[in-house]
């Protein structure tokens, strides 16, 4: 019902459903799918997707490809490739932008897709008990174990008493005090050295990758950033005053991190320049100016 008068409250605006979109009913968790899309435009119109309100927590865009077309009156044909994020029954929203004479307005079409666990998870939870259930004794373990546990607390907070008499001046390591942006920079050329692509690791890179950035937003924006999703600390982000581009940004980088790390999609040999070039961006935009004054060469600024 909510989705029925989500498109009446369109269909009221007058965004017309001129577009036309197929794709496969169901798909598995990662796996490419491929959309095909037809627009049936008046004369002198023009069309395109539009890629940042598309792409939501549930999906990521991989790539739009249009077909050509046999003359300019035929309708227009696109092919896009998505990756499901979210298992369950889905809506995956598609904005287009349709121009002319100058003039533009948007049109919304949806996909419904059945998103699957892979197989791997299904054969996971195929257990079956070996052996028929038997009837319970008597539990004494509990309180043995509590006792134990309760006996090795004791002898724990003791020698640690022991120790503190013994050298009272004695100090655990100091946490690093230098500032977040200094303290990721070094981070981020520590693992960029570190050989973990070269030596085909590359899953360990990106987790390493995302850890980096998780610890300095935690440092710098003051929210658990290592204990949440990517997910959850999108949506965080957008509670900012962050530029629109600085945020598309981390949402791209982050759903190639994870679509490497959690799906068969292997790590293309470019996406290491562009995606470290990217997190040192992350961490150099969201510095106050007050500490960064070096000012950005024009291929770092951001579009």
């Amino acid at each position: 019902m909510i989705l029925l008068a989500f498109w009446m409250v369109f269909a009221a605006c007058g965004w017309t459903a001129d577009i036309e979109l197929s794709a496969p009913p169901a798909a598995g968790l990662g796996e490419p799918v491929i959309v095909a899309a037809m627009a049936k435009l008046k004369e002198d119109e023009t069309v395109a997707l539009d890629l940042q309100r598309s792409t939501t927590d549930s999906f990521a865009i991989a790539g739009v490809h249009e077909l050509p077309v046999p003359s300019p009156a035929a309708a227009r044909r696109f092919e896009i490739q998505i990756i499901p994020l979210d298992v369950g029954r889905r809506a995956f929203p598609l904005y287009w932008t349709v121009t002319q004479h100058g003039s533009s307005r948007s049109v919304a079409t949806a996909l419904n897709i059945e998103v699957r666990e892979p197989p791997e998870a299904a054969k996971a939870q195929d257990v079956k008990d070996i052996k028929p259930p038997r009837s319970a004794r008597p539990l004494l373990w509990p309180f043995l174990l509590l006792a134990a546990a309760l006996a090795g607390l004791w002898y724990w907070d003791l020698r640690r008493s022991l120790r503190r008499r013994q050298s009272p001046a004695a100090a655990g390591p100091e946490a690093d005090a230098r500032p977040a942006e200094v303290i990721a920079e070094s981070e981020l050329a520590r693992l960029e050295s570190s050989g973990l692509w070269e030596q085909d690791r590359r899953k360990e890179f990106y987790g390493e990758l995302t850890d980096i950035l998780r610890r300095y937003l935690e440092r710098r924006l003051s929210f658990p950033a290592t204990r949440e999703t990517t997910a959850e600390i999108n949506r965080r982000l957008r509670r900012q005053d962050l530029e629109h581009g600085l945020l598309a940004m981390f949402k791209d980088l982050f759903d190639r991190a994870d679509l490497v790390k959690f799906s068969k999609i292997p790590a293309q040999d470019r996406w290491k320049a562009s995606d470290m070039d990217a997190a040192r961006r992350l961490v150099r935009e969201t510095t106050p100016a007050a500490f960064d004054t070096t000012p950005l060469s024009p291929t770092e600024k951001l579009p």
